[in-house]
Order: structure tokens, then C-alpha cells, then sequence
């Protein structure tokens, strides 16, 4: 959640919960993440909250100051319980209680409320300014629910213990991409009660129509009553049937057969220049089971699974079927240049960069918390590299001298009279800066703001090795905070992951998700961004696992960047009247920030940071279209963006003046138009190492190398 102005703002399911979470005993490590030729696997793991150790002259608080702390605890942690519990989840809001916000499976959604554990197939509908999804119960498990707990988790399931207030309780199975629910009671009768007609049932298989819409229940020895289905078993399985689905091939799909784990891994093939995701959901029986692709997964769905009739709505476009034990999306790896590169200017554009830089360093110095004060360490970093490239020894002495202290300032824990630093929050398992800005005590935003320190820590030891010795520890342990860490390397007092959600491909930026809509993000930008850092940072520490983990999140979050965000090769719901989005839920789109209406906000924030890690983006002429006349904020990130399209434009806008946004250096800004300039448009379909990326014309481009300074 992008808050800049609010803050808070079935016996198979036995085996089902044993396999999601199995907790280990005190003092357990989690095992090192599977890898092998740069795949790394993301999956549960048991890590026991406690403050991480760190070695070097960095160091951290092992306690937090009010204003800084979490306001809400994991009060519905369940099993979960003294464990370091993921944040930033689809299914954060079953975690804090009251009971849960919808949670939103894509294509199902689910609530638990006092009136019973809701299930809902909404309709999607668009007006200009936003798509949205309805939350419309269709079947409802008890008549009320009390206690929410947490049982169980995978990469992209969630098991929830729910108590009926009739007695007993039911544990619900939620996986993300599956269009059933699996349902298993304790000392209740399983139950659900809805508006329907029957169509024809069966006695392990109830065939509905519920308000024009066709729902399969799935047990043994059902019975049909009023508004009331009950079986004669402890488990039940709700389907929500495709449209147009027939019905021989959806039935024979197995749909009864429950999710006991699910893991994602990402592998990166540096010959062709991809990056491949495989998503596995092991089953009770060991079978298949029917998947909903998202438009990104359709577009990079790698030929294996089967086709399966039918589709559903969803506010990031229509989802089609397939069936499988696990499928592959391949995304491509759009180049990453990991620095600033040497490009040969002539003298006159030459004389420009630098000026620009002496303007950049008599800037007064940016200032504040966890996200202003960082995206300080963001800009002068921009300048130091800048500086590098166009031969400015002085400038770039000068940009590295004040980001040393600051950085260290960050990365030392002084006492309770320290002004800025890094503390762990030992009751959700993380490190929160201090101050902490727009709710990221709650966990909000961490890859935003900490993506800023990770990136210019990665500059600054590129430039004096002895300060990655010195600090690495803290930076390691800032990285592992929102990327995750058993992703790259266990870390005591962790969670596995954070920000990143695999089936979605994106990150979600809210802590806890307190809202109908589900989680959010809004800047896609420093999303990216935030992966880059992670690549830059592995690089520095010589860590191929951290590289890998890097590379293979920023092209995922590049692509559905590319493609949700800035509208890329989608088709968007008829009736909304835009390409691009400012916030991308998990049951809505919105064009809309957090912070201001403006167009040029709403796009803008997409844009930045500016790094040369950014030229994902691609060509700008369709978002040029969409803004209309000049903005009147942050013109130097549109300059920019024009430079993708048309260079001499944006030097032309460039030089006729435009507002600056706080992270990005004007010399930065006017280096990339002129890079632009002089090799051509970049071409990130074609492949290129790590630390590289192809510009020119598309039938003989050049490969850049950024250079290691």
C-alpha cells in the first residue's frame, strides 16, 4: 500500500497442514533454499523470532521506540505462532483480526464475518477511473464465525482455522490461481447454505446455479435441502465453474483433490536471455488439478499442461484454464544494467553533465525518515555514478564523501538517542527504520524505501570495498528483510519472503492488508527498482545466490509492471478509459495514488526511481499520449521517459526547464537523454549478461557493459 498520506490507511487436509507448516523445534534452522544452475525455490519455512545477529562495525537496535513499532500484532498467527510470519500477503488480513478482510484468490474470494465464512465468484465492472471486482457471498460455511487463525502457508496457499460459533471448527485451503476451495470440519457437520437452484446433482457432486452463475460442490453422500447442502463425511470442496466450461472435461479435471503445498522457483537462462518461473502445487493424491492464468501467464505459458474450456473475469483481465501439476511461465530477462555506463559524449553535452552535477551537489540535502531520508542515499549515489561515467573526479569524490556517513549513519545503532538507524520488530519478525515514514512500522512500503539504501550501499562499496567488510552485515540482513530470507540464504528472525507474491508476479505493498480490495501497490517503479538493488548488492558481496534471486525477481516484477501497470500487450476491461494504472489491487485497478488525482501522478510514479536499471519500461509515445500537455510535476522523470522514444525531444524539454523529483539528479536525467542519443533506443529483447544491455537499431544492436567502478 503506496500510504504517503495515511498510515495504516478433508484425512488429506491432515496431511495438508503438516505439509504447508511444519514447525521445528526450538533453535531449528531452516534448510538453505533448493538451487542448482541459478534456480532458487520459495516455500514455507519454520524461522523462530529473534534478533538477528551481526558481525563488522554495523549494528542494530533489538528493540523499537513506540512511534516506530508495529500498531497491530499477529494476534491471529495460529500455528504460526513465535515464528517470523510473512506481511505483504494476500492473506495478511487473516493475521490481525477482526476475523478477515475478503481474501482474493483469483478467481475465488473468501471472508470470515460474523454472519459465517462467505465464498465469492463476483462480477468485474469498469467505469473510466477503475476496475473492479464485487465481493457477492454465494455459499456460506456456518451460520457465524468466531476465532481466525493461521495453520498453514506455501509460496502461494494459505490454510485457515475458522470457529464456528455453533461448535467445532472448519479449516479452509485458499490457493491462488485455483478455482476451488477445500474444506475440512471438526466435530461440525460440513455444511454450506446458499441462494440456489439446483441443476442436477449428484450424490458426491452438487451441480448449482447460484444467481446466474454455476458453482460444483463436491463431497460424499450430499443431500440437498432448501438452501442447504450437507455431506456425510468431515470434507467438502467448493468449485466456482467456469464460463462457457464443459462440463465433461471440467468435471473429469479433478477438482476434488486438495493443495498440500506449494512452492515457486525461478530459473535464469542467461543464453537466451529469460528468466523461467515454475509454480508447483502438490496435491493430496499427487494428481493434477485445474489452474487460472492470469494474462502474463497465458502470454509467457511455457507448452505442457493441457487446455481446459472456459475462463474467468478478474480485474487484470480475463483468465483462462489449464490443466496441470505445475506450470512454467517464462518472462524475458529485458537486459540490467548495473551502473551507469561510459558513453562517448561530445564536448558539449560533456560541459552539460557536468554543470548539472554542480547543480545536483549545491542542492540542499534531502531529509527525513525511511523514505525521504533514503531516497537521499538514492540521489547522491545517482550522482556518484554520474560522475564516474563522465570523468567528473571531483564531483564524484565529493557525492561519495557525504553518502558515506549517511549510509553508515543508517547502518549503526547508536542508543536510545539515535536519530536514524535499523531496529527488529520482534513481534511480526523484521527490521523497521527509524523514523519510520508512511506506515512502514506496519511494513508498508519496505521494498520502496529500503530498494533506495540497497542500491547506494552497492555503490559506495563498489567504490571503497572496505565499507561492504565493514556494514555488509546490516545490508545483507536489509535485503532479506523485503526479499526474503530463505530466498537468499537463511537468516535467523526472518520470514521467508515478503513483498514478492509468486503466482501474482508483483510485490504487494501494504503490511497487513485492511482492505475489501485485497493488497495493493502502487509504485511499480521502485518495485522494480527494489530488485535491481538486490542484484547490484549480490554482485558487490559476491553472492551468486543473492544474484540470482535478484535477476529473477526484477524480470517477473518487470513484466507485470510492463504489463498491469503501464498497460503493455493488455487489454484492459471495456469502459475504462485509460492504458496505464496507478494502483493495482488484488480485486481492482485503479487510476488513482495514494498521495495526489493529477495524470501525471498517477504515471509518474511508475517512473521512479530513475537508475539505468530502468529501461523496462520500454517506448514511452503510448504513455506520452495518455499525459497530455506538460506535467507540471516531476518533468524531469518525463523528459526521460520521451528520451525512450524520441531523445532530441526530451533534451529540447530538458533544457527549456522541468521540476525535479527529490531521488533523481538532474545530471542523471540529462546523462540518459544523451545516452539515448548517442546508442539508439535499448532492446531488451535481445539477450544480454547480467550487467549489460542492447541498444541500437533492432537488426545490428550493440551490447553496453556497465563498467565495475
Amino acid at each position: 500500500m503506496r500510504s504517503r498520506m495515511i498510515a495504516t490507511a478433508v484425512a488429506a487436509l491432515i496431511a495438508l497442514t503438516a505439509c504447508s507448516f511444519a514447525p521445528a523445534p526450538d533453535g531449528d534452522r531452516p534448510d538453505p533454499p533448493a538451487q542448482k544452475g541459478g534456480q532458487v525455490t520459495e516455500d514455507a519455512a519454520t524461522t523462530r523470532l529473534a534478533v538477528p545477529a551481526v558481525t563488522g562495525r554495523g549494528s542494530i537496535a533489538g528493540t523499537l521506540p513506540a512511534g516506530s513499532a508495529p500498531t497491530r500484532a499477529p494476534t491471529q498467527a495460529g500455528d504460526l505462532t513465535g515464528q517470523a510470519v510473512p506481511t505483504n500477503q494476500w492473506w495478511s488480513s487473516a493475521l490481525t483480526g477482526p476475523r478477515t478482510q475478503p481474501i482474493w484468490t483469483h478467481p475465488l474470494a473468501v471472508r470470515a464475518t460474523a454472519d459465517g465464512l462467505q465464498i465469492s465468484g463476483g462480477a468485474v465492472t469498469a467505469t473510466a477511473n477503475a476496475i473492479t471486482t464485487a465481493f457477492l457471498p454465494a455459499l456460506t460455511v456456518g451460520s457465524a464465525t468466531g476465532a481466525v487463525s493461521v495453520a498453514g502457508y506455501g509460496a502461494f496457499h494459505v490454510v485457515l482455522r475458522v470457529e464456528l460459533t455453533g461448535g467445532g471448527r472448519v479449516d479452509v485451503t485458499l490457493t491462488q490461481g485455483s478455482p476451488v476451495l477445500w474444506l475440512r470440519f471438526h466435530a461440525a457437520a460440513p455444511t454450506v447454505t446458499g441462494a440456489f437452484r439446483d441443476l442436477g446433482s449428484s450424490a458426491t457432486r452438487a451441480r448449482l446455479d447460484i444467481a446466474g452463475g454455476r458453482w460444483d460442490v463436491l463431497g460424499a453422500g450430499l443431500t440437498l435441502t432448501g438452501t442447504t447442502i450437507i455431506g456425510s463425511g468431515d470434507q467438502l470442496a467448493v468449485a466456482r465453474v467456469p464460463d462457457g466450461a464443459d462440463r465433461a472435461s471440467w468435471e473429469q479435471a479433478g477438482t476434488g483433490d486438495p493443495v498440500v503445498q506449494t512452492t515457486a522457483t525461478t530459473a535464469y537462462d542467461a543464453v537466451r536471455g529469460t528468466v523461467t518461473q515454475t509454480l508447483t502445487a502438490r496435491r493430496a493424491s499427487g494428481g493434477t488439478g485445474v489452474w487460472a492464468l492470469l494474462p502474463h501467464q497465458r502470454a509467457g505459458l511455457v507448452a505442457g499442461p493441457a487446455p481446459l474450456a472456459g475462463s474467468y473475469p478478474d480485474a487484470r483481465g480475463s483468465m483462462s484454464l489449464v490443466v496441470a501439476a505445475s506450470v512454467r511461465i517464462e518472462v524475458p530477462m529485458p537486459g540490467l544494467l548495473t551502473g551507469v555506463p561510459e558513453t562517448p559524449l561530445d564536448s558539449a553535452p560533456k560541459r552539460a553533465v557536468r554543470a548539472d552535477l554542480d547543480r545536483d551537489l549545491a542542492d540542499p540535502p534531502g531529509a527525513g525518515g525511511s523514505y525521504f531520508g533514503l531516497k537521499e542515499l538514492g540521489r547522491l549515489a545517482s550522482i556518484a555514478e554520474v560522475a564516474a561515467a563522465a570523468g567528473a573526479d571531483a564531483q564524484r569524490t565529493t557525492a561519495l564523501a557525504r553518502l558515506r556517513p549517511q549510509l553508515v549513519d543508517w547502518l549503526t545503532y547508536g542508543g536510545p538517542t539515535d536519530g536514524r538507524y535499523f531496529g527488529y520488530d520482534r513481534s511480526w519478525g523484521g527490521l523497521i527504520a527509524v523514523p519510520a515514514e508512511f506506515g512502514a512500522q506496519d511494513y508498508n512500503d519496505h521494498h520502496f524505501q529500503y530498494g533506495y539504501l540497497v542500491r547506494a550501499a552497492a555503490v559506495l562499496a563498489t567504490a571503497d570495498p572496505a565499507f561492504a567488510r565493514d556494514y555488509g552485515d546490516v545490508v545483507d540482513l536489509i535485503v532479506r528483510d523485503y526479499a526474503g530470507s530463505l530466498a537468499i540464504g537463511p537468516a535467523s528472525g526472518l520470514p521467508p519472503f515478503r513483498a514478492f507474491n509468486a503466482y501474482l508476479g508483483s510485490s504487494a505493498a501494504s503490511g497487513f492488508a485492511p482492505f475489501a480490495d485485497g493488497n495493493n501497490q502502487e509504485s511499480s517503479g521502485e518495485a522494480v527498482a527494489a530488485w535491481e538493488a538486490v542484484v547490484r548488492w549480490g554482485t558487490v558481496r559476491g553472492n551468486p545466490e543473492m544474484i540470482a534471486y535478484g535477476v529473477g525477481h526484477y524480470a517477473l516484477e518487470a513484466a507485470t509492471a510492463r504489463m498491469y501497470w503501464l498497460g503493455v500487450g493488455l487489454t484492459r476491461q471495456p469502459g475504462y478509459a485509460h492504458t496505464t494504472a496507478g494502483i493495482v489491487w488484488d480485486a481492482k485497478i485503479d487510476y488513482a495514488t495514494w498521495f495526489d488525482p493529477k495524470p501525471e501522478s498517477v504515471l509518474g510514479i511508475q517512473l521512479l526511481p530513475l537508475t539505468f536499471g530502468a529501461f523496462y519500461r520500454g517506448p514511452s509515445a503510448t504513455r506520452e499520449r495518455e499525459l497530455g500537455s506538460r506535467p507540471s510535476v516531476w518533468g524531469d522523470l518525463f523528459a526521460a521517459d520521451l528520451a525512450l522514444s524520441d531523445p532530441g525531444a526530451a533534451r529540447g524539454r530538458l533544457d527549456a526547464g522541468v521540476t525535479r523529483e527529490e531521488s533523481t539528479s538532474r545530471a542523471l536525467v540529462r546523462y540518459w537523454i544523451e545516452t539515448l542519443a548517442v546508442l539508439g533506443p535499448p532492446q531488451p529483447g535481445v539477450p544480454a549478461p547480467i550487467g549489460a544491455l542492447a541498444f541500437g537499431p533492432a537488426n545490428a544492436p550493440r551490447v553496453v557493459q556497465a563498467p565495475a567502478r
